[in-house]
């Protein structure tokens, strides 16, 4: 029987894991053999740990590029409300002005390189000002500027609904995903396989229908990481 290639993506070998402890709990001989039900004990629990640390492990990018969102608004509101302001129209560069030193003011200060929570206090404020009633007949002469605001304002309350969900996860935050590879790799290899194989050569009937489940699992994910891996040696050429 063949062992999982070590190059196996994590989520590769978080789904090889949860179908393993499928099999498995289809299969009520294989659990008569202890050596099986202790093995597979232990897989079932860090194949647990892994699928969570991989949902934690996503909380963070999509966290990362919520920010990149509302950074690319605020840049654009300020590309914007810049071009408005070179534009040889003087009713148009009037109008550009004032929100022009609003946008300055929160440039100057760094709003998108802050700290997420500084950000967010900056972009609040931002809006804020942009909202006060001497601006909003500025902002209506200038055809494209409420929606650049509005794309800050829903770029904003993207990131909040990120970052709740983040703070969610981080309470129970442990180890990433990729550190309980190692372990879980170790264990199927080094423990499962060895041992149904030997089994197969043994004719054990108990333990015959899973490791026929197992082999075939473990092949259909190395033949999927032997054909990523020709696509990338054909794009690289």
């Amino acid at each position: 029987m063949n062992k999982l290639v070590t190059n196996a993506r994590v989520t590769e070998l978080d789904g090889l894991s949860d179908t393993l402890v499928r099999l498995y709990k289809a299969n009520e001989t294989a659990a008569k053999d202890a050596f099986v039900a202790a093995t597979m004990a232990e897989i079932e629990k860090l194949s647990a740990d892994i699928t969570t640390a991989i949902l934690q492990d996503k909380t963070v990018s999509t966290l990362e590029a919520a920010d990149t969102e509302r950074d690319k608004a605020i840049t654009a509101l300020g590309k914007v409300l810049t071009g408005y302001a070179a534009l040889p129209i003087p009713a148009k560069q009037a109008a550009a002005e004032p929100l022009l030193t609003v946008y300055a003011k929160y440039a100057k200060a760094g709003i998108t390189k802050a700290s997420y929570i500084s950000e967010s206090s900056m972009i609040e404020s931002l809006l804020e000002d942009f909202a006060a009633e001497p601006l909003v007949a500025h902002i209506a002469a200038l055809e494209g500027v409420a929606e650049a605001i509005a794309a800050i304002r829903a770029a904003q309350d993207a990131f909040t609904a990120a970052n709740d969900a983040y703070t969610a996860a981080s309470g129970s935050k442990g180890a990433s995903a990729s550190a309980f590879k190692k372990p879980l790799l170790a264990v199927i290899n080094e423990k499962l396989v060895p041992y149904l194989g030997a089994m197969q050569i043994a004719a054990n009937e108990n333990c015959a229908a899973f490791a026929n489940g197992v082999e075939s699992e473990i092949t259909r994910v190395n033949e999927a990481v032997a054909k990523r891996g020709k696509k990338s040696e054909t794009t690289e050429e």
